[in-house]
Formats: C-alpha cells, structure tokens, sequence
C-alpha cells in the first residue's frame, strides 16, 4: 500500500494527464462496461457448460463427462474466486477489504 503523500502525488499526476490529453488517459482507464459484461456472459455460458456436462454424464453414466464436467467446476469455481478478489472495491479509508469479508 503506498503512503498517502505518494498517492496524493500519483493522483495529481493523473488529473494533469488526463487534462493535458483525454484521449491518452482513457485508453489507460481500464476495461469498459461492455468489455466486463462480455466477461461475465462468457463465465456464465461456462458454468452452464460444466452443470450440463456433469448432469449428461451422471445421466448417460460417461465418466469421461463427468470427469471434465468435474475439472471444469473446479476450474470455474477458481475463476470466479479470482475475479471476485480482482474487481473487490477499495473500503473508503482507501484499505482493500479483508478475504471473505463483503
């Protein structure tokens, strides 16, 4: 976490940048709202593939489905937990929020 002289500074910096030219900062604003949305679409698309997989494979008794229908809910539920810890908010003191904590 960075003293907050050298955050004060930083944000300064932006603001300048950002006045002197908008069209260089935005293209270093991060992801946008259309870009985020794709993200959660494909993450759901993915955990209806695994829940299907594991359904047809359970039901249609192929453990070759089941199998990947299993790798691909853990590979999911390790997705979500990293996007979670990624677009987790800063608390107002500036302090990101403790691991389990919403």
């Amino acid at each position: 976490m960075l003293p907050d002289r050298e955050r004060h500074a930083l944000r300064e910096i932006e603001l300048e940048l950002q006045a002197s030219d908008p069209a260089f900062a935005a293209a270093f604003a991060g992801r946008t709202l259309r870009e985020k949305q794709r993200w959660t679409l494909l993450l759901a698309l993915c955990d209806v593939t695994a829940a299907l997989m594991l359904l047809v494979g359970l039901f249609a008794r192929d453990a070759g489905l089941v199998l990947w229908g299993t790798v691909g809910a853990g590979a999911l539920v390790a997705w979500h937990i990293a996007r979670a810890e990624t677009t987790r908010e800063p608390a107002p003191d500036g302090t990101t929020p403790a691991a389990g904590s919403h």
